[in-house]
């Protein structure tokens, strides 16, 4: 796997960014079974690099991560960035119980704070637009953070069995 063209400000962001998040992650109180932790992070990564090669993708190319349209060493790590963030989406989720149509104005804050982070890795060139603008990333975030939602209400509904 190649490495960056150039160690600059995007890679040192993007290792800053993961100290600073798991480090939260790992000083909250435990809330959920280690499954259900692992399955949320690994969804939050998987599904960032499922929307990456859909829009990123040499024939959509609305858009570059880091220094180059090819996929180098920091790419890869760029995904454990996002884990965390959907951990801590539903990790409020449920410390608050958010109920009914709370839910909505939940999903569109959590929204609109994913909306602006975005916005702040664009200042370090962790994103490069095409064709893409940041408008649309939250109608993305939205339906992301709407799909990790019921991902975990689906875990912790009972089963047939029970």
């Amino acid at each position: 796997m190649p490495l960056p063209q150039k160690f600059d400000e995007n890679e040192w962001f993007v290792i800053i960014g993961i100290i600073i998040s798991y480090t939260i992650v790992f000083l909250l109180p435990k809330r959920f079974p280690i499954s259900i932790s692992i399955l949320l992070m690994m969804f939050g990564s998987t599904v960032a690099r499922i929307s990456d090669h859909l829009l990123a993708a040499p024939r959509v190319d609305m858009y570059n991560l880091m220094d180059t349209p090819k996929f180098d060493l920091f790419d890869l790590v760029l995904y454990l960035f996002y884990a965390p963030f959907a951990y801590l989406f539903i990790y409020f989720f449920d410390k608050f119980r958010i109920k009914g149509f709370t839910i909505l104005f939940y999903i569109i804050g959590c929204t609109l704070v994913g909306t602006m982070f975005e916005w702040l890795t664009k200042q370090f060139h962790v994103f490069i637009y095409e064709g893409w603008q940041l408008a649309y990333s939250f109608t993305v975030y939205f339906i992301i953070q709407s799909l990790t939602l019921l991902l975990f209400k689906w875990c912790q509904a009972p089963s047939v069995d029970n």
